[in-house]
């Protein structure tokens, strides 16, 4: 392991965080292949409560390598390759099994976006094609399959590709943005409500590049979302469509697709009572980029990371630098509060064929720090169409990628990528076991504005402890959406005078569905820096 920029800091660092572990040994995290051939490239995936992943791809562009399980073919005459297909486009993995079950997709997902509602479905929405202006859902139960939703009411009011979706504290999810999209809309509709024109995603138009799809979406403690495209960033009233303030620029460069960085609400505390909000944002491009690998060139990546407090007045943004430059990068929040920069490329930009020399190797970065680790590297190229998110039992799950227009595993530069991969971060090592927590109870439904108490064995005595909720995000193209992390209020901890390793405490659920939208949780106890496997917890509304 080493420390960006500070290679001799390492020891010091490494013993710091690590307990010493490097004296004797290498990095204590670990990359294990759990599937060889999924049968879909996960351009698209989610985790759903009852702990399966569901990823999909586009359907339109021919066959991918698993047939349909039951026997059936999807016939589409609208389809630009296969009228008749009797493969699928979308499968889900069972985390206890890693059993691949193929899912019925009809129409075109490509570049679409999604949410999760508040019991756990998924909305998903858009693509490309005949899919453009499609709703679709998939329920969280562990045999649920795709409802398609083509026609009025439930349809979109326009096409949208490259949109980008997030949960609002009444349940409904916002759709913003998309390819000649400078609009947003609202899933369901009320009343009344129809296409709001947003202005500032046509200002951030770069000509020939574009830099303002897959918008980065963020709902703020006060209500409002922010919202960032290209450089440029708004806070916007959503329910007046009004622009309440203009953030300064990032520097260096754009950080949306198709110089795609990846970006995160750092973690929301009770400590100041949710009230302070700040989003990181790393990697990105030059604004010549994308232009540039029209003609063979291929730029390096920005190495910078910016972070910048939403909520202050005079708001401005600070840079870090990563250890390795980085386009395409998925960010994730691991149950520490660091967080995981993974996948992507160190030259070039997103799309087809346009990027070059593989970042292998993970990096976190320490938010409270402001320090950078870098990690053990895989072995397999993740670039274009690739995903990552995080998992109950605190590891990664990876896979993805494919830059060809198609399923092509021979004669190209980076062959179609099916093969699914677990990340375990550092934390997972057994080095660490004596201090991890395992929460034995806890509720599995929280009204926001109660106290709730959780049970949780340690085989020594705590110190430090910190109680997480996490949102997992709906994750394609970089971007991982509606991704959200609490740090929650806590009493101090009882131990069990009979028990020497059991202890509980009475934690505080955030004070209303603005500050934790509605929906399912992962709940963590982190001991010592080391988070306990995580349980699901439905928060609903006060």
């Amino acid at each position: 392991m080493a420390v960006s920029k500070r290679g001799f800091l390492c020891v010091i660092v490494v013993l710091s965080i690590c307990g010493g572990y490097c004296v004797n040994a290498g990095p204590p995290d670990s990359w294990q292949v759990i599937v060889e051939n999924a049968g879909v490239c996960a351009m698209q995936a989610t985790l759903m409560r009852s702990n399966r992943v569901v990823f999909f791809d586009r359907t339109n562009f021919g066959a991918s390598n698993i047939t349909y399980q039951d026997g059936y073919c999807r016939e589409n005459p609208k389809d630009m390759r296969s009228k008749r297909d009797c493969t699928a486009h979308s499968v889900a993995v069972d985390l206890a099994t890693n059993k691949i079950t193929t899912l019925k997709i009809f129409t075109d997902t490509w570049c679409s976006s999604g949410s999760h509602k508040a019991d756990g479905t998924l909305l998903q929405t858009g693509g490309w094609a005949d899919g453009a202006d499609v709703t679709r859902t998939i329920g969280p139960g562990p045999k649920d399959d795709w409802i398609e939703y083509p026609n009025a009411p439930s349809a979109l009011l326009t096409s949208r590709w490259y949109s980008s979706n997030h949960i609002l504290p009444d349940n409904r999810v916002i759709i913003v943005g998309g390819r000649r999209a400078f609009s947003f809309e609202f899933q369901p509709r009320t009343k009344g409500e129809g296409l709001y024109s947003l202005p500032f995603l046509r200002d951030t138009l770069t000509p020939g590049s574009e830099h303002n799809l897959y918008p980065f979406v963020n709902l703020c403690p006060d209500g409002n979302l922010f919202i960032f495209a290209n450089q440029d960033s708004i806070l916007l009233d959503y329910k007046a469509n009004k622009v309440l303030r203009k953030y300064p620029r990032i520097p260096e460069g754009p950080r949306n697709y198709p110089a795609s960085a990846a970006a995160a609400l750092l973690p929301l505390t009770a400590a100041d009572g949710y009230g302070r909000a700040e989003i990181l944002i790393c990697g990105g491009a030059k604004p010549e980029a994308f232009s540039n690998t029209g003609k063979g060139i291929f730029d390096e990546a920005l190495s910078s990371c910016a972070r910048m407090v939403l909520t202050d007045a005079a708001a401005k943004w600070r840079l870090v630098y990563m250890p390795i430059p980085r386009i395409m990068g998925d960010m994730l929040i691991l149950p520490t509060a660091e967080v995981l920069i993974i996948n992507g490329a160190r030259k070039g930009t997103a799309g087809w064929q346009v990027a070059r020399e593989p970042v292998l190797t993970p990096v976190t970065y320490d938010i409270y720090r402001d320090r950078f680790f870098t990690w053990r590297a895989s072995t397999i190229p993740r670039l274009y169409h690739s995903v990552a998110l995080m998992l109950p039992d605190g590891k990664v799950f990876v896979a993805g990628s494919n830059t060809n227009r198609g399923y092509e595993f021979s004669n190209v530069q980076y062959p179609t990528e099916l093969r699914i991969e677990k990340y375990s971060p550092y934390y997972i090592a057994k080095s660490y076991d004596t201090r991890r927590p395992k929460i034995v109870s806890s509720p599995t439904v929280v009204k926001c504005a109660t106290s709730f108490r959780i049970a949780f064995e340690i085989s020594q005595n705590p110190v430090a402890l910190k109680y997480h909720l996490y949102a997992p995000p709906f994750t394609t193209h970089t971007y991982s959406m509606n991704q959200r992390m609490l740090v929650l209020k806590a009493n101090p901890v009882v131990s069990d005078p009979a028990k020497r390793t059991s202890f509980s405490a009475t934690l505080y659920a955030p004070p209303n569905t603005v500050i934790a939208p509605a929906g399912y949780y992962l709940l963590t106890v982190i001991n010592q820096g080391t988070p306990s496997p995580s349980v699901w917890v439905r928060i609903t509304a006060a």
